[in-house]
């Protein structure tokens, strides 16, 4: 092979690496930061792993959770940004038979792994679907309780967005946001530009005409808030 030539295809190789390289090694603190409706979710049992992980039971509490929302049984509770279920699988279990807990994703991965996950546990009232990144796709007043956790920070024109949740509750209505606080942390978003504070979400939802009902510091790393109409 012609010396020039082959120096000509090593010094392109050099830059095709070289510029790949940056995107590469980036990749996995960007599947934390970047919002959810630009992430990648086709390898699911990855994911599985790190959302379904022992470790964030330590910090993420869900049971105790679950019991400050003061669920009833018939409620009926969706639970937005649900990911792999792993709140969806406890409304379900703690509002009973007569009740439903809907996960909605935008993803349609995390919408199959919600369905097969009801299917292993035989909870039949426990749902899954996908739906739009600035559309819940709710019922008009067909919910008791919005369930927005890790996921609030990640939704755009949230004040539009929350009218579209106000229109689903039912009468007495109630959404909890349980979120990172805008400070370093061991665990969630490494950048605080992918937090959001609790005191601006009081403001944005009393723009959207809710009022904060309680605010909860039991979680090591998140902020509790719960509104209503």
């Amino acid at each position: 092979m012609n010396p020039k030539f082959l120096a000509k295809k090593l010094i392109a190789l050099f830059l095709i690496l070289f510029l790949a390289y940056p995107a590469t090694v980036c990749a996995g603190e960007q599947k934390h930061q970047q919002p959810h409706a630009q992430q990648q979710f086709n390898d699911i049992q990855k994911w599985a792993d790190i959302f379904e992980s022992p470790d964030r039971a330590e910090w993420q509490k869900p049971d105790e959770v679950v019991q400050k929302m003061n669920l009833k049984s018939g409620d009926v509770v969706a639970d937005i940004g649900a990911g792999t279920g792993y709140f969806t699988r406890l409304f379900a279990k703690a509002v009973g038979p007569q009740g439903r807990a809907i996960g909605l994703d935008i993803e349609a991965s995390m919408a199959e792994y919600m369905k097969e996950d009801a299917r292993k546990l035989s909870l039949k009232n426990y749902e899954a679907r996908v739906v739009k990144p600035d559309d819940p796709e709710l019922a008009a007043k067909s919910v008791d309780v919005i369930f927005i956790c890790d996921t609030y920070h990640h939704i755009e024109d949230r004040l539009n967005y929350l009218k579209r949740l106000t229109a689903a509750l039912k009468p007495n209505g109630r959404i909890v946001i349980v979120d990172f606080y805008k400070k370093p942390l061991p665990v969630g978003p490494r950048s605080s530009a992918h937090k959001i504070s609790k005191e601006e979400v009081k403001k944005e939802f009393q723009k959207a005409g809710y009022r904060l009902i309680r605010s909860l510091d039991f979680l090591p790393y998140q902020y509790f808030l719960e509104f209503a109409l």
